[in-house]
């Protein structure tokens, strides 16, 4: 696939005017032109959109309540999911607005998409975990398994990559992501991440061609640092206990994958 061809989506709360006219402007600055997706608002959430979050699997599994800010960015992925799969359409680009890109952005899509032959469903293009970032420690380090050009490299891990600003995404990984993200239980890029239950092997490019800027705001909002500590005992427990059996299920994965 040419990337002229490749379907950009970024997506966009409609009161978030100036951060559009910002991502329009970036993405003019490297050549690419995106298809803006209205977001869904958290603070405007229906009945139905409240009725997709499983409130018992989201304590045992994220250990808090999901917040509205972050059910609504869910659906907003989510539903670019469902219209890829119903679209047929073979890899897309899924941008949110609050990114900033190197000018060899277009040069790296270009390099995937030629290589694409069904080794990667997901290739997450940002992260907000540090240590992913450096990849210093062989832990977070991973594989290189292509190089893209630029002094890029194409990384599988081992381990989760938190965040979703900046993610090429094939349509068996939005299928993927259709049918195992259905219910809500804790925020998109950490649904991703569990790749031990879903299948989604983590890949990443190294350095990272996109950032998601700091000086913006969070359109999540703030989220209280201790509001886990604050919970019962019992769903601290439930999620003590879910991790462990997350930890053993990662490792076998990274075993026999």
């Amino acid at each position: 696939m040419d990337i002229d061809d490749l379907p950009i989506f970024v997506i966009n709360l409609a009161r978030d005017t100036e951060r559009r006219a910002y991502m329009e402007d970036v993405l003019s600055a490297i050549g690419l032109k995106a298809e803006f997706i209205a977001a869904v608002d958290g603070r405007a959430l229906t009945q139905e959109d409240l009725e997709q979050l499983d409130e018992e699997r989201a304590l045992r599994v994220y250990g808090v309540n999901v917040l509205p800010s972050e059910i609504g960015c869910y659906l907003s992925h989510y539903r670019l999911y469902e219209r890829i799969v119903r679209e047929d359409i073979p890899y897309a680009l899924i941008l949110e607005d609050d990114l900033e890109f190197e000018p060899t952005f277009p040069q790296i899509l270009q390099a995937l998409l030629n290589s694409a032959n069904g080794m990667w469903k997901v290739v997450r293009l940002t992260t907000l975990r540090g240590k992913v970032e450096t990849g210093e420690h062989p832990k977070f380090a991973g594989k290189i398994v292509q190089k893209l050009g630029a002094g890029s490299h194409l990384y599988r891990l081992s381990t989760h990559v938190l965040g979703a600003g900046a993610y090429l995404i094939s349509q068996e990984g939005a299928k993927i992501m259709s049918d195992y993200g259905r219910r809500i239980f804790m925020p998109i890029d950490q649904t991703m991440d569990r790749f031990w239950e879903n299948n989604l092997v983590p890949f990443v490019v190294r350095p990272f061609p996109a950032h998601q800027r700091q000086d913006f705001s969070s359109s999540i909002g703030e989220r209280n640092p201790n509001r886990r500590h604050n919970m019962p005992f019992k769903v601290r427990f439930q999620r003590r206990v879910q991790r462990l059996q997350d930890s053993l299920r990662k490792r076998l994965f990274n075993v026999f994958h």
